[in-house]
């Protein structure tokens, strides 16, 4: 019998618009709920909303924080000439970059990482995000399957997490913190990103029983690997000296290029275009993980939109009268060909192959697929259904959200001055200006000074692993007020520097801006319950005794999470077994 499962359409709605010039200014409009990927984007606004970085230009914003070493000089030499001999070539690769590099710096100076790591995925995929390796890697960054399973990257029949431009940099940057933390070198860690750490590990272990320094220059590996962290140095160099190897770099605007947008709706990708006013083809560009014609929504899953196309977008989908959702999901019965498939739907076979990714023939008896929905199933299926039961690809018994998520949760709620169909946030706001510290291999980081709290004064002594932002993050001070008490014009400190952490009083504050600044904090608070999140964690005053370690939890994020020190979590737990941090395992956070 054949069998028909309508698509499931999500009932969460995103909680927040801003454009680039809301985020500048603080500005936040609220909604009917929130989607839960949305509270992780709404909680790194939050964050940086008042550490918007000055300056212009992603590139020079780079060359402030590249730190790796040069290892192999003449391999590094071999590749600056290849790179510089194909100018075209390297060109090109770094427009394509534009549309996603500014959110990996981002991410890459949130977490205090070298951004030279932020250009990785020129060496990985040149920056092409559907790229697949004869290995089978994929994305931006190459993950493997199994990897990318294992740092929480979905691979479904609808989605592949791997493409997913703002996910697939969330886990690679994870994997690298974690090859950081066991290797305690940046160069070896990147050797274990493209080799594995298994690999890297006996490496090592032979390297040391035959009594050979641990050093990238002496480790064996093969030569793709060899050349893998010089490839990313030459890089490293060119942007760093242009005009030295005779390349001309057109100036790169520090500000968003894409947004984060949550409809809590399924929708043709080609109307989603639509609605934007944009091809299909650009919106693959920014949304290559959906395999399907098909946004399949689920919590914590965006589309990504030009920012300048953001309010196109809301509006046009706050007119759209039509269907959203033009596809069904069929499971034939066994011995029917793509043919008879299609003419039942009014499709050409080569439109149902080509809509399922399929090749002439492979389809398998009892495999679902996705052809057009009828006109009188279009009008009486309303768009606001709840029906979850959406197959996965080879069992036909259930679908989309099925496959691909749990049934959709009922979410929190504020009441909103004016409720929005959609709602957008800026998927990496800009960042104040990252502080550059020297990051110690993990024996040196391991000695930290105990001390963590300041003095009666209000003093406290930079530690190995600080930055200016966790300082300011422990002691709940703002940036801006750090720098302003001790004379800072930049955000770099050194080991051992004394700063004071007393928050500056301003005598010629008025009441109303006392009120203002109340009422701005309540908002804020108001928007962190909405989004899962708790104000006491945002403070180092009431964090945890312990924290059960989640999928893709990192010690830097821990670190991140509770406003502490990375080397303090390991002093006050046994390093050993934070090398590898597993889901479930107890991590202890407060030392006292």
């Amino acid at each position: 019998m054949n069998r028909f499962t309508p698509l499931a359409l999500s009932l969460s709605f995103a909680v927040v618009f801003a454009s680039a010039a809301h985020a500048e200014n603080g500005a936040f409009r609220q909604s009917v709920g929130v989607d839960e990927g949305l509270a992780a984007g709404l909680d790194m606004m939050l964050l940086n909303s008042s550490l918007l970085r000055n300056g212009d230009n992603v590139w020079e914003r780079a060359r402030e924080g590249f730190q790796l070493p040069e290892v192999n000089a003449d391999i590094v030499r071999r590749q600056e000439r290849f790179y510089a001999s194909k100018p075209e070539y390297f060109r090109r690769t770094l427009d394509r970059s534009r549309k996603y590099l500014f959110h990996i710096m981002n991410e890459v100076e949130r977490r205090g990482m070298p951004t030279e790591l932020a250009l990785l995925p020129l060496v990985e995929s040149a920056f092409v995000p559907t790229a697949k390796s004869h290995v089978g890697a994929a994305g931006l960054w190459q993950f493997m399957p199994a990897t990318g399973r294992q740092y929480g990257l979905e691979q479904t029949w609808w989605y592949d997490g791997r493409r997913d431009v703002t996910e697939a940099t969330r886990a690679a940057l994870d994997y690298l913190e974690n090859l950081y933390a066991q290797f305690g070198d940046w160069n070896i860690a990147l050797a274990a990103y493209n080799w594995g750490e298994g690999n890297v590990s006996r490496a090592i272990a032979r390297l040391q029983a035959s009594g050979q320094e641990v050093t990238y220059e002496n480790i064996r590996m093969p030569n793709e690997t060899r050349n893998y962290a010089p490839k990313l140095l030459a890089v490293r160099n060119i942007l760093n000296d242009p005009a030295k190897f005779g390349v001309r770099l057109d100036k790169f605007p520090n500000k968003p290029y894409f947004v984060a947008v949550s409809t809590g709706k399924h929708m043709n990708i080609d109307i989603a275009a639509k609605l934007a006013g944009m091809s299909i083809n650009e919106f693959k560009e920014l949304n290559p993980a959906f395999n399907l014609p098909v946004y399949a929504h689920k919590n914590g899953r965006q589309m990504l939109i030009p920012a300048a196309k953001a309010d196109k977008f809301e509006a046009n989908l706050a007119k759209w009268d039509k269907p959203l959702l033009t596809w069904e999901v069929y499971t034939p019965p066994a011995d029917t060909s793509a043919s008879q498939i299609a003419s039942e739907h009014g499709m050409s076979a080569g439109q149902l192959l080509a809509a399922n990714n399929l090749s002439s023939g492979s389809l398998k008896a009892g495999q679902p697929v996705l052809v057009a929905m009828s006109k009188d199933q279009r009008d009486i299926r309303p768009l606001d259904a709840t029906d979850t039961s959406l197959p996965e690809r080879g069992n036909g018994a259930t679908l989309l959200a099925q496959a691909d998520s749990p049934k959709a949760m009922p979410v929190p709620s504020v009441q909103p001055a004016e409720a929005k169909p959609v709602q957008v946030a800026l998927a990496s706001p800009a960042p104040a200006a990252a502080p550059r510290q020297d990051i110690k291999p993990a024996e040196t980081v391991a000695a930290a000074p105990a001390a963590i709290s300041a003095d009666a004064d209000g003093n406290y002594t930079v530690t190995a692993g600080d930055t200016l932002y966790s300082i300011a993050r422990r002691f709940d001070i703002g940036l801006d007020d750090l720098k302003t008490v001790n004379g800072m014009d930049s955000n770099i400190v050194k080991v051992g520097q004394v700063l004071n952490i007393n928050k500056p009083i301003d005598k010629g504050v008025s009441v109303t801006l006392l009120a203002d600044n109340s009422r701005a904090n309540a908002q804020q608070d108001a928007l962190l319950k909405v989004s899962g999140l708790q104000t006491s964690q945002r403070a180092t005053g009431s964090v945890p005794a312990e924290y059960v370690v989640q999928r893709g939890d990192t010690l830097f994020s821990i670190a991140r999470r509770f406003g502490v020190n990375h080397n303090d979590i390991q002093r006050w737990n046994d390093s050993r077994q934070l090398t590898r941090l597993q889901p479930g395992q107890k991590v202890r956070i407060q030392g006292l």
